[in-house]
């Protein structure tokens, strides 16, 4: 029984990898940034773009507030399970609320770009 295939020789992976000319960086795919969003700010070397909240995500985090010691994913599944049993006509004021955040971060990202000329 046991690892006897598995002995490996005195090199670790990463000097292997080194010696041989495979890296994280050559991987493909890897340091590509895709990101999806409306708006980015910068942290330090990175890029960071920054989602605009959809309504499903006020609902869920307005539910969490009410209940923070309960675990997430608790919450998740519950929000989740009301969200799709709710009406158009109840989760109007969500979308409502949404596009209202959409309007302010597209209004915060026009003044930054005019603040730079």
């Amino acid at each position: 029984m046991g690892n006897t295939g598995s002995v490996q020789s005195s090199k670790s992976r990463k000097e292997r990898k080194r010696e041989s000319g495979d890296s994280a960086d050559d991987r493909p795919g890897k340091n590509k940034r895709i990101v999806n969003g409306s708006e980015s700010r910068t942290n330090g070397r990175e890029k960071i773009k920054c989602r605009a909240t959809n309504p499903f995500i006020i609902f869920f985090l307005r539910l969490r507030s009410k209940k923070p010691k309960e675990h997430v994913t608790v919450i998740a599944r519950a929000a989740g399970k009301l969200w799709t049993q709710m009406s158009p006509e109840q989760r109007k004021k969500y979308i409502d609320l949404a596009n209202a955040e959409k309007k302010r971060r597209q209004e915060r990202k026009r003044k930054r770009k005019s603040r730079r000329k």
